[in-house]
């Protein structure tokens, strides 16, 4: 970018001869001091200034002055073709600040997948921790029935069995919580020794609005994929510009003025000149060639554009389904949760009273139940957060939505 940028920068080239001349009628030392500035100007003029300073040691100062302007009147003339290396400059520069954040997202996503498999690892865990405790409950519960004569001794087989299938599923889910810990550092790449604790699930979860037209509005003002497509657009105009412009005539408006002074006999000489040069080259297929390829390569980008656009709205509208499809499965499977502890809850308390009829079994089964619906609504809670983790990243706004900020200045 900063090369692109240099193109309009005056050049100026100092030059210090010192040298020893030997002739037949004397010996002389020379010293020639000498500089040229070189500036182009956004129209694509070139201005260039020289002059040289030559003494030959024996009285003889020579001075040389030159000013050149050589502004092209068709092929290279303008500021918007002269500015096109730089404008390409930029949008280059774009298209790999674009390509960082879009890698930027894609860790980051992962890593909140990864956050979020831990946070559902967790609370699996705690879901088992729970009906561990209230099988152990419901043992002792058993067991004074069993001691007061109103449950046969049988029953505690079945109770203990629960017990002992409740501490094997405990220790699953601590495997897996392990598991999910050893990803997501490997993932950050951190040390293993750092012990992860997730927050709790209500607080991860929050209710959002979706509007269809904003956020869509939105995806296109931010998704990187799609503007590194807009920008090659872009490119492709302008390399088509510049093509077009390689196949017109070559006309020149040139003008010069020189002054050159000779101390020793005091005598200046000046020299001004003006003329336009036109020129064309005949018979090069590789201009009206170049010019193909640019146009082909225009529409190509045009084509990668309105492919980028449909991409982008199909993959939209699924985020927004998935999002609110989970934000369905969350409401029922709290509903769901909600009446599995009711009746878990009926039952527990008949077979505390000894009712007739309430067999152990139907209890057990009601206490699987409710591990099931509350997983369910677990999974339910995940599969939302990851709807919304990879909605944010669909729209772009993954490193705004976590205040990542990348210096986009060259």
């Amino acid at each position: 970018m900063a090369v692109a940028e240099d193109v309009f920068v005056p050049n100026f080239t100092p030059e210090l001869f010192l040298g020893f001349n030997q002739r037949l009628e004397r010996d002389t030392q020379e010293l020639s001091l000498s500089g040229n500035l070189e500036v182009k100007t956004p129209i694509g003029g070139t201005l260039e200034i020289t002059s040289e300073s030559l003494d030959e040691g024996i009285g003889i100062n020579n001075l040389d002055f030159r000013v050149t302007f050589d502004q092209p009147l068709l092929r290279g003339f303008g500021t918007e073709i002269n500015r096109v290396p730089i404008e390409v400059a930029r949008l280059e520069e774009g298209i790999n600040i674009f390509a960082l954040k879009s890698t930027l997202i894609a860790t980051i996503t992962d890593t909140i997948e990864a956050y979020l498999s831990l946070l559902q690892a967790q609370e699996r865990v705690k879901i088992q921790q729970l009906a561990l405790k209230n099988a152990k409950r419901q043992l002792e519960i058993i067991q004074v029935l069993i001691d007061a004569g109103r449950r046969a001794p049988i029953e505690l087989v079945q109770s203990k069995t629960d017990v002992a299938n409740r501490e094997v599923s405990v220790l699953q889910a601590q495997n897996r919580l392990a598991q999910a810990r050893l990803d997501i550092i490997d993932i950050l790449d951190i040390e293993q020794n750092l012990q992860f604790v997730a927050t709790d699930i209500e607080d991860a979860v929050e209710s959002i609005t979706l509007d269809q037209d904003k956020l869509t509005e939105l995806a296109f003002a931010n998704n990187p994929e799609y503007l590194q497509s807009l920008k090659q657009l872009q490119i492709a105009k302008f390399n088509l510009s510049l093509a077009e412009n390689e196949k017109r005539w070559d006309l020149d408006l040139q003008v010069s003025y020189g002054l050159t002074t000779r101390r020793d006999i005091n005598n200046d000489q000046t020299d001004v000149r003006a003329g336009v040069r036109m020129s064309r080259e005949f018979g090069n297929l590789s201009l009206e060639q170049s010019v193909e390829r640019s146009q082909v390569n225009l529409e190509r980008a045009n084509n990668s554009l309105d492919e980028a656009r449909e991409s982008l709205k199909i993959e939209l509208n699924n985020r927004i389904r998935d999002v609110k499809f989970n934000s369905q499965q969350i409401e029922l499977a709290l509903d769901a949760r909600k009446l599995s502890e009711q009746q878990l809850e009926n039952e527990q308390e008949k077979l505390r009273l000894g009712v007739r009829g309430v067999r152990l079994i139907d209890v057990l089964r009601f206490e699987n139940d409710l591990v099931q619906a509350k997983n369910r609504e677990l999974n339910a809670m995940i599969n939302y957060l990851n709807a919304l983790t990879r909605l944010e990243q669909t729209l772009g706004i993954t490193l705004d939505r976590w205040n990542i900020k990348i210096n986009e200045t060259s």
